[in-house]
């Protein structure tokens, strides 16, 4: 992207907020989860009119879902943000056959810090989870004790840096961390940098030297997990947000990757507004024929 891109980009950012400022008097904004039945992701946006809304209380907003499923059961991790509390925490809700709610959300990780975007993964055997805590400057990685709702913290992935939103992925031997970050004029909803190393629980990732792989409001910030569609392309969700943080979503189909280069080719975009009139859209999971994602409206 060049600069005159990345002008018109913060020129229409703040003609959005001002725009924002007189849609939110009186009002504040929630964000829900959408799941469903639903295909794997691939080349052509998702129906999200075949996706129900999971509701949060009205004192708090659920957000950036994650979906695992053990036992033939299903659930979803996701940010929990009590509005009184004034930051967010980790919960887990079961979700039944047709990804509608099978019992309460339940709380699994409160920190005295915001947590978010619960990236769950496996390796070795292990189920393990990294939640966002930018405030921290850390990336701290989280094993499963007891399944769903155990978990303890056994270390530090990176540090002194503010990294946000980080998804990990194991490909052609090594093990990447993608995340948006803070720092050097970045900013952190247009940034998408890379580290990599041997192991998913490694403590000495090597920062990529082409960082920030991608700065662009439009389709830098990570959206969900990275995940290969049946003819095996790499494909990453991202944040679109020209407009606003979490307006719309993105997939781009990662065509090179390695520890020197990196490149991507934009396979659809899509905004909440487009597909069912919600405010906001930020991210998308996908896990055996369940599709999850969030959406965002406004209450009084």
């Amino acid at each position: 992207m060049n600069v005159w891109q990345r002008w018109r980009q913060r020129r229409m950012r703040r003609v959005g907020k001002r725009a924002d400022r007189r849609e939110e008097r009186r009002r504040r904004e929630q964000w829900l989860l959408l799941a469903g039945r639903s295909s794997q992701p691939g080349l052509s946006p998702p129906d999200v009119s075949r996706l129900g809304a999971l509701y949060p209380p009205d004192g708090a907003f659920w957000a950036d879902p994650f979906l695992w499923s053990r036992g033939g059961r299903h659930y979803v991790f996701f940010e929990e943000y009590p509005y009184a509390a004034g930051r967010g925490r980790i919960s887990v809700l079961e979700l039944d056959k047709d990804a509608r709610p099978a019992g309460a959300a339940v709380p699994v990780i409160e920190e005295p810090h915001h947590l978010s975007y619960p990236f769950v993964f496996e390796a070795g055997g292990e189920l393990y989870m990294v939640p966002e805590k930018a405030q921290t400057r850390r990336v701290d990685l989280y094993r499963c004790v007891a399944f769903p709702t155990d978990w303890e913290r056994i270390k530090t992935l990176v540090e002194g840096m503010t990294v946000a939103d980080a998804t990990l992925f194991e490909h052609a031997g090594l093990w990447w961390l993608f995340g948006a970050m803070k720092g050097r004029r970045l900013h952190l909803n247009e940034s998408l940098c890379a580290f990599y190393a041997d192991s998913p629980l490694s403590t000495a990732w090597k920062t990529h030297p082409a960082n920030p792989l991608v700065r662009d409001f439009s389709r830098g910030r990570p959206g969900g997990r990275i995940f290969r569609d049946g003819e095996g392309r790499l494909l990453r969700p991202a944040q679109d947000c020209v407009r606003r943080y979490g307006y719309g979503l993105s997939l781009s189909e990662i065509t090179v990757i390695s520890t020197k280069h990196y490149s991507e080719r934009l396979l659809w975009r899509m905004s909440g507004e487009d597909v069912g009139g919600w405010r906001g859209m930020h991210h998308l999971d996908w896990n055996a024929g369940l599709l999850v994602m969030d959406a965002q409206r406004l209450v009084a």
